[in-house]
């Protein structure tokens, strides 16, 4: 089962308040919950963020991931957030891409143009190889009449 530690809308119109709740990635927004580890509330001008560490750390050791939007909530908020799942995957990629590779190239996004060019070229080599592949009809000698 895929857990996400997210928001969960409450309140009323212009009036937000949110959960922060531990659930079913396919869940929807206000869905069924596994457990409420703490409350947001953004219309406060202070102490806005209220959570339970404890069992926000217990989620994340059993596989559950942080989404984006709460990340930057608790790190705004001023808690430590372990980075794990996609995060980590993102950052690893991120700074993968920075660092040349062993013979000192960097990896360049290929453009829609070098891809053209590169399959006309393979199209070309197809077409001589099925050439070379096939006999070529032998002349035919002139009747003698």
């Amino acid at each position: 089962m895929a857990v996400r530690i997210r928001l969960s809308r409450f309140g009323r119109l212009h009036r937000p308040f949110f959960r922060i709740v531990a659930c079913n990635k396919r869940v929807h927004r206000e869905g069924v919950t596994n457990e409420i580890l703490g409350t947001y509330d953004p219309l406060l001008k202070e102490n806005t963020l209220q959570i339970d560490a404890e069992a926000l750390k217990a989620w994340i050791a059993k596989g559950a991931l942080i989404s984006e939007s709460l990340t930057h909530l608790l790190k705004h908020a001023g808690y430590e957030v372990p980075v794990t799942g996609a995060g980590s995957r993102k950052a690893a990629a991120k700074a993968a891409a920075g660092k040349p590779k062993k013979d000192g190239k960097k990896f360049v996004k290929a453009t829609r143009r070098s891809l053209r060019k590169h399959a006309l070229a393979k199209k070309a080599e197809r077409k001589a190889a099925a050439a070379a592949a096939t006999p070529a009809p032998a002349a035919e000698k002139p009747a003698e009449g």
